[in-house]
């Protein structure tokens, strides 16, 4: 995932268009192809043929472009990862495009590793829980980002069976490649990627390779097996989407991925055209940086929102072979106040058995702020039950 940087269309809080003014525009002519003109430029005798302009009375709505996606099989949705805003507009385009596409509609999710596809099928089927298909795809180890940011994509694919098809490949895989580059990989690893790992695009292996050359102490070995993990991320998770395409040829499917993999469509698009001889739509999610027609073909723009707030106890975790140690209590946090130390060991909380750091944030995916709950603690050799009350973010830091 890289770092570099919704639903209903008529309800009133989740509504980017009606409330917020959730805009798009086009950021192609006609072809992807055609060279964008610089929006800023050193020379001083630049012609004015050559200076951009946006016409900002004339931006569409997202139901005036849906239309022109709806024609696409496969249509890219680029996000920030903990931004709310981004997961909520992509939804929106989910549920549009639902409209047109109806059985025909699935979902890519770069945030889930492919040998977790079974759970995903299984919560679709109305077989298992949220919480039991968070525990099994290993949400909080492998994305770690807050499910609430997502959760109302997902409840939405679930209400509506639109099957939800895992992309990315396993963490275990990238953190090899990194080790011994691709050539490395044994010939049950090397399945997660295609036969041809494409390294044609110099702007896509220097904007990587500048990535990686922000560190000291860099080498060029070290950078080839950075760039390979990297491609590999890209290429795995196209390979994935084009094996769901190929072997389901009525569907059609919305990508949702960080913006990094999208834009220019350097990373997973035109890696997945190739595979799969198609054309895909690029549309990205409030970019910070200068516009040009070759990072994609539709720009959302929309305020920042929030989540609403979480009780918190105020506390790092590490998992050990004994259980979840708290590794730090913080300053102004509940824990403190509760008599919590760094160095206990969470055993048991509100009841539940505590075996994992993911199991007490699954236990907190939905407790709010002043909330009370009864913690069982080992410390030394000696059990404490304590009660704490559960702030939120701004309450700990004030």
């Amino acid at each position: 995932m890289y770092r570099f940087f919704p639903t209903d269309l008529t309800t009133r809080v989740r509504t980017l268009v009606t409330i917020f003014s959730f805009v798009t525009l086009t950021l192609t002519g006609c072809s992807l192809n055609t060279p964008a003109p610089s929006l800023s430029t050193t020379n001083s005798n630049t012609s004015s043929n050559s200076i951009s302009a946006l016409n900002l009375n004339a931006l569409q709505s997202l139901p005036s472009i849906t239309p022109d996606l709806s024609k696409y099989r496969i249509v890219f949705v680029g996000e920030r990862h903990d931004q709310y805003a981004d997961h909520l507009n992509q939804l929106s385009i989910i549920k549009e495009l639902f409209k047109h596409w109806k059985k025909n509609t699935t979902i890519g999710l770069e945030m889930i590793q492919q040998p977790f596809q079974g759970y995903l099928d299984r919560y679709i089927a109305g077989d298992i829980s949220e919480r039991e298909m968070l525990r099994g795809v290993e949400w909080y180890e492998r994305w770690r980002y807050d499910f609430r940011l997502y959760r109302p994509i997902f409840s939405y694919a679930k209400a509506n069976k639109i099957p939800l098809v895992a992309l990315n490949i396993p963490k275990e895989l990238t953190r090899k490649i990194t080790k011994v580059g691709i050539e490395g990989l044994n010939s049950k690893e090397r399945q997660y990627l295609p036969p041809l790992i494409d390294k044609s695009n110099p702007a896509y292996i220097k904007r990587i390779t500048d990535v990686f050359g922000t560190h000291t102490r860099t080498s060029s070995k070290g950078i080839a097996k950075f760039l390979d993990a990297q491609l590999a991320w890209d290429e795995g998770m196209a390979f994935s989407a084009s094996n769901y395409l190929q072997k389901n040829p009525a569907s059609r499917m919305i990508i949702l991925a960080g913006a990094g993999h999208v834009i220019n469509r350097s990373g997973i698009p035109n890696r997945l055209d190739r595979q799969l001889y198609s054309n895909s739509a690029v549309v990205l999610n409030n970019i910070n940086e200068p516009l040009s027609p070759k990072q994609g073909d539709y720009l959302l723009f929309s305020p920042e929102l929030n989540l609403p707030p979480q009780g918190l106890m105020g506390i790092s975790m590490g998992d050990s072979k004994k259980g979840v140690l708290v590794k730090a209590v913080m300053p102004h946090g509940s824990a403190l106040k509760a008599g919590i130390l760094k160095g206990d060991m969470i055993i048991e909380i509100d009841g539940q058995k505590i075996k994992h750091s993911s199991d007490v944030k699954l236990w907190g995916l939905d407790k709010k702020p002043n909330t009370i709950a009864t913690i069982k603690l080992r410390r030394n050799d000696k059990v404490l039950i304590k009660n704490i009350e559960l702030k939120s973010r701004h309450q700990t830091t004030n």
